[in-house]
């Protein structure tokens, strides 16, 4: 097959799974805590390795494959709440919760007190401490939180958030909800503070984002062209030879 199919269908390919990456980034613009995605390629010379060391191969058939999907861990805008359960991280770190497939991070800090006085996330799921999920006397008085991730009820010391900080975020996967598995990142020391009251929007700008998606289409567009132009050709090229037997 001419090594031009492979380079309309790979440029459509990833077209395609960028559109999905930034529909993604869109819908979360409003998610709090949310990083933004991107993506990678590599190329690929289909007509290269072929070996028919044509002038133009290097130029002109070259080609794009996925190669990986990375995040944007830059500090997103924080937003002034008003509500004491409402925690921001300032840096480098991460919440973590404990999930039913084991324990996830999360930068979104809306939390909430449950009926056993257990510290919980909007959805229900337990805020862990160095010791465990943080719980207090539901008697008891106010808690109270420094930005070190300290935690008191009145004067007695309850816990610490067990934030978790990574050199490389790169392992990191984001799943639903806002909430990422650490995978195999190498842990490094926590560079940051809680701030109380405030909560971590969006790292998606939507301005870029809406420029890119329409960027993205018409790339898009113009690989379906080609795409069609080379299949009008072959068509027309078969035509031709059985018109001729």
């Amino acid at each position: 097959m001419d090594p031009a199919y492979y380079v309309a269908a790979g440029s459509l390919k990833a077209r395609a799974y960028q559109l999905d990456v930034v529909a993604n980034n869109l819908a979360n613009s409003q998610t709090v805590g949310f990083k933004t995605e991107r993506c990678f390629f590599d190329v690929f010379n289909k007509a290269r390795d072929e070996g028919r060391g044509l002038p133009l191969t290097p130029f002109v058939n070259d080609g794009a494959v996925y190669l990986q999907k990375d995040m944007d861990f830059t500090q997103g805008p924080v937003k002034f709440t008003q509500r004491e359960l409402d925690f921001a991280i300032e840096g480098n770190a991460f919440f973590t919760i404990q999930t039913s497939q084991g324990t996830r991070l999360t930068r979104d800090g809306r939390f909430t007190l449950g009926p056993n006085g257990r510290l919980e996330t909007f959805d229900g799921l337990p805020v862990l401490g160095k010791n465990g999920p943080i719980i207090f006397n539901t008697r008891g008085e106010e808690p109270r939180f420094r930005s070190d991730g300290t935690v008191y009820q009145g004067n007695n010391f309850v816990d610490q958030l067990d934030l978790k900080a990574f050199a490389d975020t790169s392992p990191l996967t984001q799943l639903g909800g806002g909430r990422f598995d650490a995978g195999d990142a190498q842990e490094a020391p926590v560079k940051g503070k809680i701030i109380q009251g405030y909560l971590e929007q969006s790292g998606v700008d939507m301005p870029t984002a809406m420029v890119e998606m329409i960027r993205l289409n018409r790339l898009f567009e113009m690989s379906q062209k080609i795409a069609s132009t080379l299949t009008n050709d072959l068509d027309a090229k078969s035509l031709s030879i059985g018109n001729a037997q």
